[in-house]
């Protein structure tokens, strides 16, 4: 056998190497996931709103020293009670209306107060628009998941009833939850799968509890958390605590998020920020069906060329103390990089990404691994980004649906 045709048994054999890889590896990938989403209605849209994301009174600024057991508050005998732990280490108080499950400076520590300024102002205000801001539509969407310290006794909590699912432990106040509300539990898992199912292999055969209170005080009167809180969760101990209002199945799609996503960093790097709140407003708005009213207003901004550059959203690390306007943009911004980067390719680029994250590979390292050229540099993927958000030349992707 000649030079030569040993070098064509060679190439044959690179060439179909590299083919039964790229089978293996996208094989079977969701090219359609409309076509598997389920649909639901809320069942709690006639429920009370969150409360306003002003803190009452303002939170004292971190670092302070965890709560006290829930039982030191001494609820009248006839309130609900869950079985409280000693508090874990990582909870922290920090400026209404976003937390986090431990506080994490910028790299670069700016000073209090400051937070990085957006490429474009905002447009004016007409004499025509209110002279303030309603309320977002959920309060939860502007901050990371909450600790809650509770035990992990198996036992239902007095004054509770207990329904297991195929993929929760759903703990409800007073009355069984309503079939409806879990008929919609299970929905949402399965369309939260549709992203998430290569972070949390887990999630398969166990499951997630769900402590739903009926109303706030009852919620507060437990958890300890704040007049703004809509929610808690432990992504350690995968529990959700939540009371019924009409935000309930955005504020269950993003903590949930944080359950399944951030839970595949433990043990690893920790994922940052921008990737971690942009994911679960992604899962928000396309999955749970609950897009936040201060969403579309923001990504007009961004199509307008307004924003951050790639720089300054990837190295927030905390947002407590910033401003209101500058938050919302900052995780508009976070949602559609997200977008761009789990729709661009196929899901296993996305997946390979944040696995070399997790692994302490740079931003920069990762994505090249993951995604191949042209995006060698972030400054690459910030112009491509910038160029689809104009074109949707490079992703097709349009406004994302909220409903059936």
């Amino acid at each position: 056998m000649d030079i030569f045709t040993r070098l064509r048994v060679l190439l044959w054999i690179l060439v179909l190497s590299l083919w039964g890889t790229m089978v293996y590896q996208y094989l079977g990938e969701d090219q359609d996931p409309e076509a598997q989403m389920q649909w639901f209605a809320n069942p709690f849209k006639d429920s009370q709103p969150l409360p306003s994301a002003t803190p009452e009174p303002k939170p004292a600024p971190f670092p302070v020293q965890p709560q006290p057991p829930v039982e030191s508050a001494a609820p009248p005998a006839a309130a609900p009670q869950v079985p409280a732990a000693p508090p874990a280490e990582e909870i922290v108080a920090l400026p209404a209306p976003w937390a986090m499950e431990k506080p994490r400076p910028l790299k670069a520590a700016p000073p209090p107060g400051h937070f990085i300024k957006p490429l474009a102002p905002r447009l004016p205000r007409t004499a025509a628009s209110p002279a303030a801001k309603p309320a977002p539509q959920s309060t939860q969407a502007l901050r990371r998941h909450e600790q809650v310290p509770v035990s992990e006794a198996p036992a239902v909590p007095k004054g509770f009833s207990f329904e297991q699912l195929r993929h929760f432990n759903v703990y409800t106040e007073g009355e069984p939850a309503a079939a409806e509300f879990l008929e919609t539990l299970e929905k949402l898992h399965a369309n939260l799968m549709l992203d998430l199912a290569a972070f949390s292999p887990w999630a398969r055969e166990e499951r997630v509890s769900i402590f739903l209170f009926r109303n706030q005080d009852s919620y507060r009167r437990v958890t300890g958390r704040p007049a703004w809180s809509g929610g808690a969760s432990s992504v350690s101990k995968r529990k959700i605590y939540l009371y019924e209002s009409e935000e309930l199945i955005g504020i269950l799609a993003h903590e949930l998020c944080h359950i399944y996503f951030d839970g595949f960093f433990v043990g690893g790097k920790t994922n940052p920020l921008w990737l971690s709140e942009g994911l679960a407003t992604l899962v928000q708005v396309e999955r749970g069906l609950a897009s936040p009213n201060w969403l579309p207003e923001n990504l007009d901004v961004l199509n307008r060329g307004g924003g951050f550059t790639f720089d300054d959203l990837m190295r927030v690390e905390d947002t407590s103390g910033a401003n209101d306007d500058n938050v919302r943009l900052w995780y508009t911004q976070a949602y559609s990089v997200v977008r761009f980067l789990i729709r661009a390719q196929w899901k296993s680029s996305f997946f390979h990404f944040c696995r070399h994250l997790r692994d302490g590979r740079p931003v920069q390292e990762a994505l090249y691994r993951a995604y191949g050229m042209p995006f060698n540099r972030v400054k690459a993927l910030e112009y491509a980004w910038r160029y689809d958000m104009t074109s949707r030349k490079l992703t097709g992707l349009r406004a994302a649906r909220t409903g059936p």
